[in-house]
């Protein structure tokens, strides 16, 4: 057995957000066909990757979520959380005030929602078309959380976001992780949450090496997942430094990359 480790957005879907049905064939055969288990490794939370569990048929054939950037991971056969490791409570407003102090939004989630206290702004939006998840807005952010925190997103302009990663990295480096997924998106994660330890410590429950492991991103949040990996792909939208540092390099995710990687790269 073999894991397969993917990235969601950039990489299994296109910049429609859909999967094509190339894809879509591709995975199904990988797991019917080729004795692979998939994992979908994502910045979302798990309530938005539900589709493609379905789509992709994983609790038939045993896969694995790991939301959140791998602040969770998840046995999708039995339903069991196999590790979770949530903010700490006095983290929130730290970074609530951070953010605020540069000018961007701040959201999270619960099972059902994404969290704001702001209406949707453009950067806002983005998020909610790629999880699918409605919004619900709170007259006081901080006041109103009842529940811990897998991680809160920055949205705004890059120029912002740079400055806030800098300010959070000098400030609370020590405690939180922080790592652009996309140019409007900053993602705040408990220390030592990533794609890479989270896929780690599933290798490790599974009994399976670095070897066993193929791993497939597009983006900053995907390095430590492709260092990790035996074989790491990088799809052909990622920037150049990303794919340099991978074994091989697919088509992009408007031209069906993960397909062709699993038809044409991996034997």
């Amino acid at each position: 057995m073999r894991l397969l480790a993917l990235d969601i957005d950039g990489t299994v879907v296109n910049s429609q957000h859909q999967v094509t049905e190339p894809v879509r064939r591709a995975l199904i055969h990988a797991q019917s066909a080729r004795d692979m288990r998939l994992v979908l490794a994502s910045g979302r939370p798990t309530p938005a990757l539900r589709h493609l569990v379905e789509l992709l048929e994983l609790k038939a054939y045993g896969g694995y979520l790991l939301p959140y950037n791998g602040g969770k991971a998840i046995d999708l056969s039995t339903g069991e959380v196999l590790y979770s490791k949530p903010l700490d409570e006095d983290l929130i407003p730290q970074l609530y005030h951070l953010i605020k102090a540069h000018g961007v939004s701040i959201l999270t989630y619960t099972e059902e929602a994404i969290l704001s206290e702001e209406e949707a702004n453009e950067y806002a939006q983005r998020e909610i078309d790629i999880t699918g998840m409605p919004l619900c807005v709170l007259e006081d952010f901080l006041a109103s959380l009842r529940e811990p925190l897998p991680k809160c997103l920055a949205v705004g302009p890059t120029d912002r976001l740079v400055a806030l990663e800098a300010a959070v990295k000098a400030q609370l480096g020590d405690r939180v992780d922080a790592f652009r997924s996309s140019d409007v998106f900053l993602e705040l994660v408990p220390k030592g949450v990533n794609k890479g330890v989270a896929l780690e410590r599933l290798s490790e429950c599974l009994g399976l090496a670095p070897r066993d492991l193929i791993a497939i991103g597009d983006n900053y949040n995907d390095v430590s997942m492709l260092r990790f990996a035996g074989t790491s792909i990088a799809m052909g939208n990622a920037p150049e430094d990303i794919q340099r540092m991978t074994t091989l390099v697919t088509k992009t995710n408007d031209e069906d990359g993960v397909a062709y990687a699993l038809e044409h790269l991996i034997p």
